[in-house]
């Protein structure tokens, strides 16, 4: 969730839990444009994803993923983060190695 959020800025989840295991995750952008959503069950490793808006909040989300899954799911301990008066860049192991913004 660290890797997605500094990759996918603006972005925040809802999480709808129900009796049998299952749930329901809600994805929405701060300018109320765009959403997405995806229903999880036990025993199943196909989902059904609905998104709309001009952000495909679902497709960058999983290029987050593939991003950290890509550099070995680094952990909390390998990423920085530095400040300047013209704004802040997240980076993995080393400042000149900026984390990549998708949305």
């Amino acid at each position: 969730m660290f890797a997605i959020g500094l990759q996918v800025p603006g972005v925040f989840p809802l999480t709808e839990r129900y009796d049998d295991g299952s749930y329901t995750l809600w994805l929405h952008d701060t300018a109320v444009t765009s959403w997405t959503t995806a229903d999880w069950e036990p025993g199943r490793t196909q989902y059904e994803v609905v998104q709309s808006g001009p952000r495909r909040l679902w497709d960058e989300v999983e290029a987050a993923r593939r991003w950290w899954d890509g550099r070995g799911r680094p952990g909390f301990d390998r990423f920085g983060l530095t400040v300047t008066p013209d704004g802040q860049t997240a980076w993995l192991d080393r400042p000149d190695n900026p984390v990549p913004l998708l949305g």
